[in-house]
């Protein structure tokens, strides 16, 4: 079965190919300024939420910049979110919660994310069919309309979900990186004098430089433990949005010390080492596991070459003789 025309009919070659090469052109130069266009840098952020002790800010520019960092949200805003928490069913709040941890914070996350959910199976399904039908010459048969436009539709599928596991696993390993570190800035923070929140602020400074993820996060903290109510609501949050058990460890015990007074740096202290100790172990682990990850590179690249090396003189010297 073929078509009655063919897309040649309409466009010339030559026309197709300017068409495809000037949208690859625009998707590359849309990926290259796509870092331009981000509206806040980590030093923005700092910035925003550097609040002294005390508070030098009213609770009404306090509520305006959480609405702006998507801690909070407008009516339109809420509505909006409200509208894509109904396509997205019971899955909004895992949604959501994921969308936290890749540090997508805007009030339109939610909206975007299942829109391209929606979208992109359909157009790389509809993508896939073309190149089939179009570039590969394929007969358009139920079975090859399927076969392309299933797998396009799949990868579409794949494509937000693994974006976002991927952007969660690198600020994952990145505030795993340096939070040993940031433990014992915390450390001494507190036993110069400073309170909870202060220390938070100085540590989102200092931090910065070694991992602009793990600042993000406890700016965003010590802002929330300024604007909400329930300061322990702020220190859940700091634990949902990075999904890490040693972040869970260290924020128990802020908590204790927040409701019970006890001596947080002893507390810290141990925290600190614990990591320490940990960071150790990875790094031990990653080195013991090198051998074994270097036994077939050397079979298929090494080795080859060692016996050419050795073996050739001889077959040299019995090829003259």
């Amino acid at each position: 079965m073929s078509l009655p025309f063919s897309i040649f009919d309409v466009l010339s070659p030559q026309t197709m190919a300017i068409l495809l090469i000037s949208v690859a052109g625009f998707l590359v130069v849309l990926g290259l300024a796509m870092p331009m266009l981000k509206k806040e840098n980590l030093q923005r952020r700092l910035a925003k939420v550097a609040i002294e002790h005390g508070g030098m800010q009213t609770m009404v520019q306090k509520k305006s910049l959480m609405t702006q960092m998507g801690l909070a949200g407008n009516s339109r805003a809420t509505q909006r979110a409200n509208v894509f928490a109904k396509l997205a069913g019971t899955q909004s709040t895992a949604i959501l919660r994921k969308l936290r941890m890749a540090g997508i914070r805007s009030s339109n996350a939610l909206g975007v994310y299942v829109m391209l959910s929606l979208l992109l199976p359909v157009v790389l399904g509809l993508i896939a069919i073309f190149y089939g039908v179009v570039i590969f010459e394929k007969d358009p048969t139920p079975q090859n309309l399927v076969i392309f436009g299933g797998g396009g539709g799949f990868l579409g599928f794949l494509l937000p979900r693994l974006y976002i596991s991927n952007r969660i696993t690198k600020r994952q390993q990145s505030i795993q990186r340096a939070w040993p570190d940031a433990l014992d800035l915390l450390l001494i923070c507190v036993e110069s004098g400073y309170g909870i929140d202060a220390a938070l602020i100085r540590l989102s400074e200092e931090i910065g430089t070694q991992s602009a993820e793990l600042a993000e996060e406890i700016s965003l903290t010590a802002l929330e433990l300024s604007y909400l109510q329930d300061r322990s609501q702020a220190l859940d949050n700091f634990v949902e949005r990075t999904g890490m058990d040693p972040v869970r460890q260290v924020v128990g015990s802020l908590k204790q010390t927040e409701k019970y007074g006890t001596d947080l740096g002893r507390a810290l202290r141990v925290h600190a080492q614990e990591s320490r100790d940990l960071r150790l172990e990875r790094a031990k682990e990653k080195a013991a596991s090198l051998p074994p990850k270097l036994t077939v590179p050397m079979i298929v690249f090494f080795l080859p070459i060692l016996f050419v090396i050795i073996i050739a003189p001889t077959i040299i010297q019995i090829s003259q003789t």
